[in-house]
């Protein structure tokens, strides 16, 4: 199928949500994208693997579209260790997650709480590198954790080693996803760096996807997190695919069923079952009018009857235009994500 833009897209990770149960659901039924990141694993040992870290990602042949592991850490050993294993099971990339905004991580110099301390990442680098790394390794980012200067002082170091590429999401970490993205900083990111740079920001409906494209038009892949949640058709909307009502409401509806069904196997207790359908339409909701109408009725579903019934309703419900789904994303959909 033909499309009308050159534009890699990618899709962003999610702790909690977007496992291998929703990636190979959204490629079965949507797709769009070139690859899905998986959510960031950590603490998975130094001097052997914990095999139930990785269960998300292994075995590789379970992906429906090429996934890329991420990971969260200060430790090269367990860095190292993590790229061989991956190796072996037949990954060629890794990304190291030097972005994740919240405190509990940011605290312990993890996440973006790294980024004050170019020195430390300088050293690690050194180390992950001397050592060797079998596979590419890529790193997700912000502008800073306090504030966006600080990247500054980052990209020089990154620049000395043979980073695959770069995510930019074009806010700091105190921002955490509050308050415009910082267009400025991010353009200023491109003339420092002399690796590939993705940009990654409330990139939420085709008309924001043109108007940052233009800003950045030497821009080749785009990270797509919050906007692809809510709707789901985004990427294959950016590259000039659309799609007739009906077959949006069928292709939701079937997206949803396999959701539902194969969720049951990681999350057999009903309660954290609809926790998690809940949290897929927290972000899904957006995309009909009166949005925050149809999450309200499916949040409150207190079992498994009166849940499917505010599905059905939020199936039947008109599709919202921008202007509404602009304002679900900015005043419903307040975080998560990495």
């Amino acid at each position: 199928m033909k499309t009308t833009t050159d534009s890699r897209l990618v899709l962003a990770p999610f702790k909690g949500l977007t496992n291998k149960v929703y990636r190979n659901a959204f490629a079965n039924h949507f797709g769009g994208f070139e690859e899905y990141y998986a959510p960031f694993v950590s603490g998975v040992g130094t001097g052997r693997i914990n095999p139930s870290k990785l269960k998300d990602v292994l075995p590789r042949a379970e992906n429906v579209a090429p996934v890329v592991p991420q990971f969260i850490s200060t430790d090269a050993r367990e860095i190292i260790l993590l790229a061989e294993t991956l190796h072996e099971h037949g990954y060629g990339h890794i990304n190291w997650n030097l972005g994740c905004p919240f405190a509990r991580i940011a605290e312990k110099y993890r996440g973006c709480g790294i980024l004050p301390y170019p020195e430390m990442l300088d050293r690690l680098l050194g180390e992950i590198f001397a050592n060797g790394i079998p596979l590419k390794l890529s790193i997700k980012t912000r502008l800073g954790y306090k504030q966006p200067e600080e990247i500054r002082q980052v990209l020089p170091v990154l620049n000395n080693y043979p980073i695959h590429h770069i995510i930019m999401h074009a806010r700091t970490g105190k921002q955490v996803y509050r308050g415009e993205v910082n267009a400025a900083a991010f353009a200023e990111c491109l003339s420092m760096s002399k690796h590939p740079l993705i940009y990654n920001g409330d990139v939420y409906t085709l008309s924001r996807y043109h108007a940052f494209r233009a800003m950045f038009p030497e821009t080749v892949t785009w990270m797509l997190g919050r906007g692809a949640l809510m709707n789901p058709f985004l990427a294959m909307e950016i590259k000039g695919i659309t799609f007739a009502e009906d077959q949006k409401r069928k292709t939701i509806a079937a997206f949803h069923q396999e959701l539902y069904t194969n969720a049951e196997l990681p999350i057999p207790q009903e309660k954290k079952h609809l926790g998690w359908m809940k949290a897929v339409w927290y972000y899904m909701a957006g995309l009909f009018a009166g949005g925050e109408e149809v999450f309200s009725r499916i949040k409150k579903a207190p079992n498994q009857d009166a849940y499917r019934n505010a599905v059905s309703y939020a199936l039947q419900r008109p599709f919202a235009a921008d202007a509404e789904l602009e304002s679900y994303f900015r005043h419903s959909i307040k975080h998560t994500g990495s």
